[in-house]
C-alpha cells in the first residue's frame, strides 16, 4: 500500500501530576499532612536527612565556636561569684568542655560526620549542660543556685543554634533537666520555693525552645518539599523540551520533505506542460493541418478543372468534403483531450459514465448525483479516473473487469477505480509516471492519492480533493 513517543521514580510519582491549564501547584499541607509531625515516609526521609545536614553544618559550626567563648568568657565571673570553687569550675571549663567542643567542631569538617551529626550533637549539648550542672554541684549552696540560669542558655541554644531536629534537641533538654533535679534535690537540698522558680523558669525555657525547634525543623521540611518539587517540574520541563524539540525536528523534516515534494511536483508540471504543448503541436501539424492544406489544394483543383471536366471536379469535391470531415474529427479529438465538451456541459456523472463506457474491460459505474464543481475540481477527477482506467485496460488483464465509483462526504469528493486484475506490488514497483500526474494533479487542489494493490489481487486507485469550501 502506498501513499503519495519521562523520568521516573518514587518522588515523581508523588509529585509530578498531569499538567492541565493554569493548575496551580498544590498546597504542601494537602501533599504531604505529615509534615506536622516531622516525619517523612522511608522514601523521602533519608533525603530530608542529607539535605538537612547540608544546609545546618555552617550553622552548627558558628554554633559550637559561640558556645567555646561564651564557657570560656564565663569563667570571669567565677572569679567573682565563688571565688573558693572557681578552680574546679574552671577545671569543668577548660579542661573538660572546651576540648571537647574543638574536638566536636574539627570532626564537623571530616566525611564520616554528616552520618552521625545528629547523635553527636545531641551529646555535645548534654555535655554541655551537665557541665553546668556540675558547676551547681560544686558551688556554694548560697551561689550555686545562680548557676542554674546557665541552663536557661543552654536550652534554646540546643534548640535552635546547634541545629538539632526536634526530637533530638527535646532528650537532649530533658537529659540536663533531670541531671539538675537530681543534683538540685539530693546534692544541694535546693529549698522548694527555689526549686520552683527554677523549674518554672526551665519550662518556660523549654516551651519556648520547643516552639522554637518545631517551626525551624518544619520550615527545612517544607524548604526540602518545595525543593523536590521544583527539581520534579525541572525534570518534567527538560522532559518536554526535548519531545518539543523531537516534534519540532520532525515537523522540519517533514516541511523539508513536502518541500522537496513541491520543488519536484512544479517540475513534474512544467515537463508535462512543455509536452501536452508539444503533443498539441504536433498533432495540428501532423493531422488537422495536413486535412486542412490538402482541402485547400482540392479545392483550388476542382475550381480550375470543374469547367473542363465537371466529373473530375465532382470526384475532387466529395474527397474535399471527406477531408473536411476528417480535419473537424481531428480538431474535436484534440479539444476532447484538452477539456472534454460532454464534462463542462454536463458534468462528472455524464462524462464519466461515458468514459467507463469507452473502456474494452467490462465496467460498473456507481456515480452519485454530483452537484457541479469548480472546472479545476471537475478537470482533475475527470482524468484521474480517465487515466486509472486506462491503465486497468492496459495491465489488469483480459479477465478483469473495472468499477467506478464517486462520493461526496462530508466536504470531500472521493473517486475510487477498482479493478479484479493481476495488481502489482506497489512497493517494490513503485509508481510511474501516470501515477505521479495524478498525485500532482490532486496536490495542486489539496487532495491526495491512494494506490493498493498486490500480485493477484487487483488495484484500487483512489483520490480525494477538499470541496467543503466550494458551496
Amino acid at each position: 500500500m502506498t501513499s503519495l513517543s519521562k523520568p521516573s521514580g518514587s518522588f515523581l510519582a508523588a509529585f509530578v501530576r498531569p499538567r492541565t491549564p493554569h493548575r496551580q501547584p498544590a498546597d504542601l499541607n494537602a501533599v504531604f499532612p505529615v509534615t506536622r509531625r516531622l516525619r517523612f515516609g522511608d522514601d523521602l526521609e533519608p533525603g530530608f536527612v542529607e539535605y538537612h545536614v547540608e544546609r545546618s553544618l555552617p550553622f552548627v559550626r558558628l554554633a559550637l565556636l559561640l558556645a567555646i567563648v561564651l564557657y570560656s568568657l564565663f569563667g570571669i565571673l567565677d572569679l567573682y561569684i565563688v571565688p573558693s570553687a572557681a578552680k574546679w569550675i574552671w577545671l569543668i571549663r577548660y579542661a573538660f568542655f572546651c576540648p571537647v567542643a574543638l574536638v566536636v567542631l574539627r570532626l564537623t569538617f571530616t566525611r564520616w560526620f554528616k552520618a552521625v551529626m545528629q547523635p553527636v550533637l545531641t551529646g555535645m549539648a548534654i555535655w554541655t549542660g551537665l557541665g553546668i550542672v556540675a558547676m551547681i554541684a560544686i558551688a556554694p549552696p548560697t551561689v550555686g543556685f545562680r548557676y542554674y540560669a546557665g541552663l536557661l542558655l543552654v536550652i534554646p541554644w540546643a534548640y535552635t543554634m546547634l541545629q538539632l531536629r526536634f526530637a533530638y534537641a527535646t532528650q537532649a533538654c530533658l537529659v540536663m533537666i533531670i541531671g539538675y533535679e537530681l543534683v538540685a534535690v539530693w546534692v544541694k537540698h535546693t529549698p522548694t520555693q527555689v526549686l520552683v522558680s527554677n523549674n518554672f523558669f526551665f519550662l518556660s525555657s523549654v516551651i519556648i525552645g520547643m516552639v522554637a525547634g518545631y517551626t525551624i525543623e518544619r520550615g527545612y521540611r517544607t524548604h526540602f518539599l518545595q525543593h523536590r518539587l521544583i527539581e520534579a517540574q525541572r525534570a518534567e520541563l527538560a522532559l518536554h523540551n526535548e519531545q518539543l524539540d523531537s516534534a519540532l525536528q520532525k515537523s522540519l523534516d517533514g516541511l523539508r520533505h513536502q518541500a522537496a515534494e513541491l520543488k519536484a511536483s512544479r517540475a513534474r508540471v512544467v515537463a508535462a506542460a512543455d509536452s501536452e504543448r508539444r503533443r498539441i503541436e504536433r498533432n495540428l501539424h501532423d493531422g488537422a493541418q495536413q486535412h486542412l492544406t490538402a482541402l485547400a489544394i482540392k479545392l483550388s483543383m476542382a475550381s480550375d478543372l470543374g469547367e473542363e471536366d465537371p466529373a473530375l471536379g465532382r470526384e475532387l469535391l466529395e474527397e474535399a468534403r471527406c477531408q473536411a470531415n476528417d480535419a473537424v474529427r481531428e480538431l474535436r479529438d484534440l479539444a476532447h483531450g484538452i477539456y472534454p465538451p460532454l464534462l463542462a456541459e454536463n458534468g462528472l456523472q455524464t462524462a464519466l459514465s461515458t468514459v467507463a463506457g469507452w473502456s474494452p474491460l467490462p465496467a460498473t459505474v456507481d456515480v452519485a448525483r454530483l452537484r457541479r464543481y469548480p472546472a479545476d475540481v471537475e478537470a482533475t477527477v475527470y482524468f484521474c479516473c480517465l487515466e486509472a482506467i486506462q491503465n486497468a485496460c492496459k495491465h489488469a488483464g483480459q479477465p478483469a473487469t473495472l468499477a467506478l465509483r464517486v462520493r461526496e462526504d462530508a466536504g470531500t469528493l472521493t473517486f475510487q477505480v477498482t479493478d479484479d486484475g493481476k495488481g502489482f506490488d506497489a512497493g517494490t514497483c513503485g509508481l510511474g509516471a501516470g501515477f505521479l500526474n495524478m498525485a500532482d494533479r490532486l496536490g495542486a487542489l489539496g487532495g491526495s492519492l491512494r494506490v493498493e494493490s498486490a500480485p493477484r489481487q487487483g488495484t484500487t486507485v483512489s483520490g480525494t480533493i477538499p470541496v467543503g469550501a466550494l458551496h
